[in-house]
């Protein structure tokens, strides 16, 4: 047993060092099943970063109105993240067990995760940064064909 949990170890690094020889990838370009894999994972780290950027626009503009507790709101919207990312872990890790074991599995999972993050980025847009009609808009739809 000790054996195993040392050889998982000595894999886990190596893969560690594999995906930081990949940091070159063009991802236009990717025809591995590795270079996709590191794609399809920059493509996921991208879309997180952008429901960053709009989650994080929203509690500011929730934290200027004067009018609500901006606070109690913000932990709310704080849980339904929480609940979703527990959703979107279940979710995908069911696309990612529907297709092993073939290669494809990474990408597929991936492709959840990417579906998934544009559709809770984009409900944090429509709930939060959407005014109402006639009002000045508050932040750029995202992009991802929800318009």
């Amino acid at each position: 047993m000790a054996t195993l949990v040392v050889l998982f170890g000595a894999l886990s690094i190596s893969s560690a060092s594999v995906q930081d020889d990949w940091s070159g990838v063009d991802c236009a370009n990717a025809g591995s099943t590795m270079e996709q894999n590191v794609c399809a994972g920059r493509d996921v780290k991208a879309l997180e970063q952008n429901l960053r950027l709009y989650t994080d626009t929203a509690y500011a503009v929730l934290r200027e109105n004067d009018e609500r507790d901006s606070e109690a709101l913000i932990a709310e919207i704080r849980e339904g993240e929480r609940l979703w990312r527990a959703y979107m872990e279940a979710a995908c890790g069911a696309v990612d067990t529907y297709w092993k074991p073939g290669t494809i599995r990474t990408v597929m999972a991936a492709s959840c995760e990417m579906e998934l993050i544009r559709e809770r980025t984009h409900h944090v847009w429509r709930e939060y940064l959407t005014p109402m009609e006639g009002m000045p808009r508050l932040a750029e739809p995202p992009r991802g064909g929800f318009d």
